[in-house]
């Protein structure tokens, strides 16, 4: 009986220490945290290490990948992070480089109706009508998994 308690107990505190530091109900008041709050606070900054914006982890990935296979079809004169900045995530940046490599369409003009809410294969067939979308999109999405994919061993 006595560990059951101290079990409750233990719990207990721990909810509370939660709660606490969660913010319980009444820091619903739309206050800003104070300066040593923010510093505790992720950052949504790209340029820092522990970043927590989705599309700065997306360019923390890119960064790794620039020394893969994914960085050799980056069109010359620009950097992978400047290739992929603006999409979701690196793996469609990944198939719309291999998309524009495989069917020869320059990159930029089908990077920016992709990053624009374009899909892959509404841009594609926009840019180049006699390709057989479905087969190309296909290939390129095999290929950016190919290339974002960790290294099996």
């Amino acid at each position: 009986m006595k560990r059951f308690l101290t079990l409750i107990a233990a719990t207990a505190a721990l909810g509370l220490a939660g709660l606490a530091y969660a913010g319980g109900p009444e820091d619903q008041t739309g206050a800003q945290p104070s300066p040593a709050e923010q510093r505790s606070m992720p950052s949504t900054d790209p340029t820092t290490p522990y970043a927590t914006d989705p599309s700065a982890m997306a360019q923390s990935s890119v960064s790794t990948l620039q020394s893969t296979r994914l960085a050799a079809i980056v069109p010359s004169g620009m950097s992978t992070q400047e290739a992929c900045a603006g999409f979701r995530n690196v793996e469609e940046c990944a198939a719309t480089l291999h998309a524009s490599q495989n069917l020869n369409i320059a990159f930029p003009d089908l990077k920016s109706r992709v990053t624009g809410g374009t899909k892959l294969g509404t841009a594609i067939h926009q840019l180049k009508p006699d390709a057989n979308v479905k087969a190309e999109v296909r290939k390129a999405e095999e290929q950016a998994r190919s290339d974002t994919r960790s290294p099996q061993g």
